[in-house]
């Protein structure tokens, strides 16, 4: 009786799943950003106005993509003065801004 080593061999599936493509996990800044708003019932909009800031800056905080800290700090202005609260969550910050 012959036995084949399966140890050795690539699986179509093992091989399958180390060539696909994922997508990232959201991370805790972006979503503790969102659970804010959402407790607050704050739109992406009213957060932007009030801060002063494009509406997409306020879209890059909640997908967790960097933003400028003097726009982070034009944000969480606009938050405390919405809510009455401040900010304390984290907003990824470009290196050079």
């Amino acid at each position: 009786m012959k036995h084949t080593n399966i140890l050795h061999q690539s699986s179509p599936a093992r091989l399958w799943v180390s060539e696909e493509e994922t997508q990232p996990l959201p991370t805790l800044a972006g979503l503790a950003f969102q659970v804010f708003l959402a407790k607050h019932e704050l739109s992406l909009l009213a957060v932007a106005r009030a801060a002063g800031v494009p509406m997409l800056t306020i879209w890059r905080i909640t997908h967790n993509a960097p933003i400028a800290r003097w726009q982070a700090a034009m944000v969480r202005a606009g938050l405390s003065r919405l809510t009455g609260v401040q900010y304390r969550g984290g907003i990824l910050l470009r290196r050079n801004g």
